[in-house]
């Protein structure tokens, strides 16, 4: 399972470390890759629930604009 999380509030790559250390620490999560770039992050892995990641990434302290 993929998800495509879009992220508002990265500015460098210590938002986009952190963005990517909160993501890695949710069940189910295999794979994490954040683009300060795109403004989102692409997570892959079993059974991903969407509330969580949204709140992994709120906690750093970004706004999740929708998790597709």
């Amino acid at each position: 399972m993929t998800k495509t999380i879009s992220i508002e509030g990265m500015h460098c790559q210590h938002c986009v470390a952190a963005v990517n250390e909160a993501l890695q620490a949710v069940p189910g999560v295999t794979i994490v890759s954040v683009s300060l770039e795109n403004n989102n992050a692409v997570v892959e892995g079993a059974s991903l629930d969407d509330a969580a990641l949204k709140a992994a990434v709120e906690d750093t302290g970004f706004d999740v604009i929708a998790v597709k």
